[in-house]
């Protein structure tokens, strides 16, 4: 029996577009009703996560989401999903509100990671990074989290925020520097903990190196195979 996927969207609705094009790519499918059941809410005025982080909102950020949740239980929805990383911040809310249906993106991604190495790079936003979001799973799943250095903290956000977020495709010669810093820190891959650069990596191929770990991926395989598709990925 299918259930039905409630997705939180519109952080950024790009993302969200890119969100479910990878849920239906990845279900095998010889007729439409073979995919899922879903429910987007592409919720693009919600305030900013990091910047409601930084300046002490998250309450506030949180009734916004609650109000969200509550709508799409109200609806029918038996799982939620939430492709924006740094939303994560409210996980346990989330997963309290849905009963238990909550599919972590986080969770998932640092049960992948470790699959493929101990050592692992998050690339995400502020807000993801102050929380520890992924450290803290990733410490769970006996990995080590390493973030980059300020500088290249300030080109991740510059990619999320003055490029992906405004419709460009990425500086691919930026991220790819970035990345070879965290090779050079050791990491056996990283995680691209944030959906803008889920993004990026859909725009270029030449990020389809298993090397970058999308987030993104690892939650659209649980989605499938927890609301009764079948799965056809990469993972």
């Amino acid at each position: 029996m299918k259930k039905t996927l409630g997705i939180i969207g519109g952080m950024g609705p790009e993302a969200s577009e890119v969100f479910y094009l990878k849920l239906t790519q990845a279900t095998k499918a010889e007729k439409d009703q073979d995919h899922l059941n879903i429910l987007l809410w592409s919720h693009a005025d919600i305030p900013d996560r990091t910047a409601s982080i930084e300046a002490g909102k998250t309450e506030e950020l949180w009734a916004i989401m609650a109000k969200d949740v509550q709508m799409l239980k109200d609806c029918g929805c038996d799982y939620l999903a939430v492709p924006c990383n740094t939303s994560h911040v409210f996980q346990d809310r989330f997963n309290t509100m849905m009963g238990g249906h909550f599919i972590s993106m986080i969770d998932e991604a640092a049960a992948c990671a470790k699959t493929v190495g101990t050592t692992i790079g998050v690339l995400g936003t502020d807000g993801t990074r102050m929380n520890d979001l992924y450290g803290k799973a990733l410490r769970r799943n006996g990995c080590t989290c390493v973030y980059p250095d300020k500088e290249d903290q300030e080109g991740v956000m510059h990619i999320i925020y003055d490029q992906i977020k405004k419709g460009q495709r990425g500086d691919l010669s930026l991220f790819l520097n970035i990345c070879s810093h965290m090779k050079a820190k050791g990491c056996d891959a990283v995680i691209l903990a944030c959906t803008e650069l889920s993004v990026l990596k859909n725009n270029y191929a030449e990020l389809s190196d298993p090397w970058y770990l999308d987030a993104m991926d690892a939650l659209v395989k649980t989605c499938v195979t927890t609301c009764g598709g079948i799965y056809q990925g990469n993972l």
